[in-house]
């Protein structure tokens, strides 16, 4: 029995791990000159060559934690320039927050997920207050439509669509200012005209759902 609540635990605990948003930079680990030990004691002159600075790389990834932000910057970086973990270092891994997180947005995602007959592209929008809860949904959808795991979708880049330019599927959201959205009151309770009418005990049970 603990060990079968362990595993649940476990599997909740994956499940409620949210997304960030992180900037990941990395680069190849500059050469090393090996100094020619018998010229130097012969008293020759043994300059080294100058170093060359290695390219710095710049990655934006969302991942739960930064352990597997870094796991997958070296995953692309292997992919993309042929720079393994072992002739690279990280130089830092920095979170980005939303300026404006209680404000609403329209996010644009370009990604490319494997599947099982070929890779495939694909653009969508959400409409959310951060860019991660955009991506946690984008997540949710393709697992949903297209049987597709998150290891195996790739985010290309991300954008914010104005209202004007989004498609279809988030107009009926956004609505105008002569047409609002509007939504149906699904759960109304019931008060008292005054306060003298109120009742502590009653003989019928209330219906808040219509």
């Amino acid at each position: 029995s603990t060990l079968c609540s362990l595993g649940l635990k476990r599997r909740y605990a994956r499940k409620a791990m949210p997304y960030h948003h992180y900037e990941v930079i990395g680069r190849r680990k500059p050469k090393e000159h090996k100094v020619d030990i018998e010229a130097k004691l012969k008293g020759e002159d043994t300059k080294l060559p100058e170093t060359e600075e290695p390219k710095i790389y710049r990655m934006k990834i969302f991942a739960p934690n930064t352990v597997v932000a870094r796991s997958r910057f070296w995953y692309f970086l292997s992919k993309l320039k042929k720079i393994k973990r072992a002739n690279g270092e990280i130089i830092a891994v920095n979170e980005i927050f939303e300026k404006q997180p209680n404000h609403i947005n329209n996010y644009g995602i370009w990604l490319r997920y494997d599947s099982r007959s070929g890779t495939h592209n694909m653009y969508k929008e959400y409409r959310d207050t951060t860019l991660t809860g955009a991506v946690e949904k984008m997540y949710a959808e393709m697992a949903s439509r297209h049987r597709c795991r998150k290891s195996s979708i790739q985010i290309i880049k991300t954008c914010i669509v104005d209202d004007k330019n989004v498609t279809s599927r988030l107009t009926d959201f956004i609505g105008s200012k002569t047409e609002p959205v509007q939504f149906a009151l699904l759960h109304r309770i019931p008060r008292p005209a005054s306060k003298r009418f109120n009742k502590v005990y009653s003989h019928h049970r209330p219906v808040t759902f219509f």
